[in-house]
């Protein structure tokens, strides 16, 4: 191979070396994004499978304690006798499909609050309170439970309201229980096994790709040290040649 012709190829092994150390790189790149995922999907789960919900103990004269324990919803808390609140003061009620307020009663049937009819606002023991639309809230367990123990919503015994005072957080009333929601548990298994096992199968075609890059690349350099070196000695003797005429 003359010395033109070898130059020339050493340019197409030097394109084409970097165009696979290129595609190296992004395929690190990529592998790197799915160890994120990986770990992304692992906290995910594990926030899953610890994840805490309320419940409350709702009176059973069938059970031996008295009791029997229900996801707290609107509709237990009324029966107990608790209203929602805000820290402003404000009272949460629901709406019927009359747009009308629907007054919250306990389990013997009496209401927990009248409202006015002159000002629009709740009377609780005798207090004025004003009232907002809760509706889209208290009507949705999960959202319900979000607000309550997120701090965003309040809850208080309607026969406990005093002086406009507001609990500023979940009051700590043995009604109340804080317990593991295993109920999601099951499908963020499943989603987490069928995640890893996509990253796995991902990873695992990246890794194959990754050694046929580096096969052609060590083929490729090889080649390069070799066509360099035949240019070195070409222009080596070129040197001698002309230092001898």
């Amino acid at each position: 191979m003359g010395l033109s012709s070898s130059q020339g190829r050493l340019l197409m092994l030097t394109s084409a070396i970097s165009d696979i150390q290129l595609q190296e790189i992004l395929i690190s790149q990529r592998q790197n994004q799915l160890a994120t995922q990986s770990q992304n999907a692992a906290q995910e789960y594990n926030e899953a499978v610890s994840n805490y919900k309320l419940q409350i103990k709702v009176t059973d004269g069938e059970s031996g304690t008295g009791y029997r324990k229900e996801d707290l919803n609107y509709n237990n808390l009324s029966a107990l006798g608790y209203l929602t609140t805000n820290k402003k003061g404000e009272i949460y009620l629901k709406k019927d499909k009359n747009g009308e307020w629907i007054i919250p009663k306990d389990v013997n049937g009496n209401d927990l609050l009248s409202i006015d009819k002159n000002t629009g606002k709740a009377i609780v023991n005798s207090q004025e309170f004003n009232i907002i639309d809760g509706t889209n809230y208290l009507s949705k367990k999960d959202v319900l439970q979000n607000l309550l123990m997120n701090g965003l919503m309040n809850v208080i015994k309607s026969d406990e309201i005093s002086n406009n005072e507001f609990a500023t957080s979940m009051p700590e009333d043995t009604n109340f229980e804080w317990v593991l929601d295993t109920s999601d548990d099951a499908a963020a298994q499943t989603e987490y096994e069928m995640e890893q096992a996509r990253v796995s199968r991902e990873d695992n075609r990246l890794d194959l790709e990754m050694d046929q890059l580096e096969t052609q690349h060590n083929a490729l350099m090889k080649e390069y040290d070799s066509i360099k070196d035949v240019i070195n000695n070409n222009i080596e003797r070129t040197f001698k040649l002309f230092q001898n005429s």
